[in-house]
């Protein structure tokens, strides 16, 4: 079945080309002929049983009807009574099937430029909120890019765009930023960015920013990959399954994250090494270290723990004065020594400590 609109159309080109002159109420012959569509196409749609025969009749008919409320539009560059007789002849047919609507859809330019406005407002609304909150000001102009979309109209956009946008407002105006279950009001906007699968290019590069100085403000391989792992974590369970992508010709944004943190969580583990000022380092060679740790453990401060034990974890966390690597077997091996000059020096240190000990004492 194919409705005609070619009548229509050839109303609109006669009034585009400056036949029809009257700007305060619609064209008689566009508004009669629209009425007569209206009640056709809605008719055709009722009568199509088969889904995938209504779903192109409905797909071409909304098209054609776009293209001729944009010949309409253009012709003046603004929204004047006869683009409205399109604008709602296209709501009457969009509201017979609403859940089958196309997201391909080009939306109508007059559509566009209707929105401008409330846009406008509900951006700025939401920007001062975010200033308010102390997010910081590159991440609010990326939050804004969806809205500059629409506003600044710099390219056809679809059905889907709008109810992107649509379900991003909604999100903003419910986002409760003083019990928002994250760190900062910086990491609420982006939880809810990646939730709603914003995939654009800027947005992708300042959360790979953001996630390499959170690993950088750590110090060690472990606590770096920790970081990486835990920003993996809140990446994943901020992603939404099967949400509207922002960019339908670009990957998903948590796609995108989780393959890059996956490559910096690979290089780290092959490229980088622990960082050996991370270890207490004693200012005493490894025999000293030993003995002095000798006397510690005979005297119980170490609990029930066996000196194996303890060499294992001295080796893991001490280093010494000549910066050569401690094993836990070097450790045991020179628990006893037989050196009486390092004896006289351990002996010399050992009675500074106990005369400073002495030093907080009260005479008697």
């Amino acid at each position: 079945m194919n409705t005609e609109t070619d009548y229509l159309k050839s109303i609109a080109d006669e009034i585009a080309n400056g036949k029809s002159l009257d700007k305060a109420k619609p064209n008689h012959n566009l508004l009669v002929e629209s009425k007569r569509l209206e009640k056709d196409i809605i008719y055709g749609l009722n009568a199509i049983g088969n889904f995938t025969q209504r779903d192109t009749f409905h797909f071409n008919t909304l098209s054609k009807l776009v293209n001729i409320c944009d010949i309409l539009y253009e012709a003046t560059g603004t929204v004047n009574p006869d683009t409205m007789v399109l604008i709602d002849l296209l709501a009457a047919v969009e509201q017979i099937l609403p859940n089958e609507i196309r997201p391909n859809l080009k939306l109508p330019k007059a559509f566009i430029a209707l929105q401008k406005e409330g846009l406008d407002a509900t951006w700025i609304k939401h920007k001062t909120i975010m200033q308010e909150q102390g997010v910081n000001e590159k991440l609010i102009d990326i939050a804004g890019i969806p809205f500059k979309r629409f506003t600044d109209a710099k390219e056809t956009l679809n059905r889907g765009d709008f109810n992107w946008l649509k379900g991003y407002v909604t999100k903003l105006n419910i986002l409760d930023w003083a019990d928002a279950d994250c760190n900062s009001t910086a990491e609420a906007l982006m939880s809810l960015l990646i939730g709603r699968d914003f995939n654009d290019d800027r947005f992708f590069i300042y959360c790979k920013k953001y996630i390499r100085e959170r690993a950088d403000s750590v110090t060690g391989k472990w606590q770096r990959l920790l970081e990486y792992a835990n920003c993996e974590k809140l990446v994943l369970q901020d992603t939404q399954i099967n949400m509207p992508l922002f960019d339908v010709d670009a990957n998903s944004v948590s796609v995108r994250l989780i393959k890059w943190i996956g490559e910096e969580i690979d290089f780290v583990e092959t490229h980088e090494r622990e960082n050996p000022y991370l270890k207490l380092r004693f200012n005493m060679y490894v025999n000293r270290i030993a003995f002095f740790f000798k006397l510690l453990h005979e005297q119980k401060l170490f609990g029930d723990a066996s000196f194996k034990e303890l060499a294992q974890q001295i080796a893991s966390t001490c280093s010494s004065a000549d910066g050569e690597e401690i094993l836990a077997t070097t450790i045991i091996s020179k628990a006893y020594p037989k050196d009486e000059k390092m004896m006289e020096e351990m002996e010399g240190l050992l009675v500074k400590m106990l005369a400073y000990v002495r030093s907080f004492m009260r005479k008697k």
